[in-house]
Formats: structure tokens, C-alpha cells, sequence
């Protein structure tokens, strides 16, 4: 298993980052061919969704707070495949962080343009589990089958995504972090 690593000093700034994390931010539509775009940008300039975000900052809060690191397994599904995957956020000296995330396995699936950050969205919002990815629908289901039911590929835009926990997620103690 692969891990790719990235750190962050204590402003948050990313200052390493490793020949695998570029390499999987290439393939998943980086397409920047060096690190010199990476090195000093914010971490939050990376992560759109307001959600996410709040969440590794209460992470990293822990961190660096208590010196014990944080492993969180989460879903970072592409267009094309669900990736279940673990990230581990470790203290690295002063307040950097070390971020290592270890893909665990990987399905493919046929593309889902719900999930390609290029698509073209619509106003209307769809809500998505933060943890496994299922989508609220009539009930919480896999991407392909919101997209059925939805009839998602008849529309001209796809709609936004917004993060929530869904029922079974929060029954295993994982929850919503609310902003």
C-alpha cells in the first residue's frame, strides 16, 4: 500500500509534500507537472468544502494541542472509483504536521460526473455523507444510485454537494462537525 505524505508548518502552509501525493493530485486533476505550485500555498486553499475543512482543523487543533497523533479512515472517491482510505495526522516538531494517507483499496465504477469537480453546477443542493459517501436521497444510497434516482445524466448542470454525517456514520460515533 502506497502512503502519501504531506506536511503543513504552523501557519498551515503546505512545506512538503511527497513523489506519491503529487503524483495522485496529478491524477486527479492537479495537473501541475512540479512542487514549486504547492510548496507554500495554504492548506485551505486546497480544501473547498467548508465542512472538510472545519474538520481537519479540529484535527489539527488536537494535534498540536495534545501531541497524539490522529488516524480517521474516510472515503476520497473520484469520478471513476470509491477509495477507502486512512489518513494519519502526526505532530512533526514545533506545530508542522505530518499528513499520511494510505489508500486501502479501491473499487472502479463507471464515471460519475457528480463527483468531477469540473462539471458544471446547478443552484440546487444535494447532501452527501462526509464519511462514506453515501447521498440522501429517498434513503442514503451509493452515488450511482442517487444518480438514478435523481436523474442526475438528464440534467444539463449536476447540482452542488454540500457534507453531512448520514444516520448509520453517526450511529458508529462519527459525526457532522457543526460550524
Amino acid at each position: 500500500m502506497k502512503d502519501f505524505i504531506y506536511w503543513v508548518d504552523g501557519n498551515d502552509r503546505i512545506i512538503f509534500v511527497d513523489a506519491n501525493w503529487l503524483a495522485f493530485a496529478q491524477q486527479n486533476g492537479m495537473g501541475r507537472s512540479n512542487l514549486k505550485p504547492v510548496i507554500g500555498t495554504s492548506l485551505w486553499s486546497h480544501i473547498s468544502d467548508i465542512t472538510t475543512r472545519h474538520f481537519y482543523q479540529l484535527l489539527m487543533t488536537d494535534v498540536r494541542n495534545t501531541s497524539r497523533p490522529a488516524t480517521v479512515a474516510f472515503r476520497c472517491d473520484g469520478p471513476e472509483c470509491r477509495r477507502f482510505m486512512e489518513l494519519r495526522i502526526t505532530g512533526a516538531g514545533r506545530k508542522d504536521l505530518e499528513f499520511r494517507s494510505r489508500l486501502l483499496r479501491e473499487e472502479r465504477r463507471e464515471r460519475m460526473a457528480l463527483l468531477d469537480s469540473d462539471t458544471p453546477r446547478s443552484s440546487e443542493m444535494l447532501l452527501m455523507c462526509l464519511w462514506c459517501k453515501k447521498v440522501k436521497t429517498s434513503a442514503w444510497q451509493e452515488v450511482e444510485a442517487a444518480v438514478n434516482e435523481f436523474r442526475l445524466f438528464e440534467q444539463d448542470r449536476m447540482p452542488m454537494v454540500s457534507h453531512v454525517t448520514c444516520p448509520a456514520c453517526e450511529s458508529l460515533g462519527l459525526r457532522t462537525i457543526l460550524i
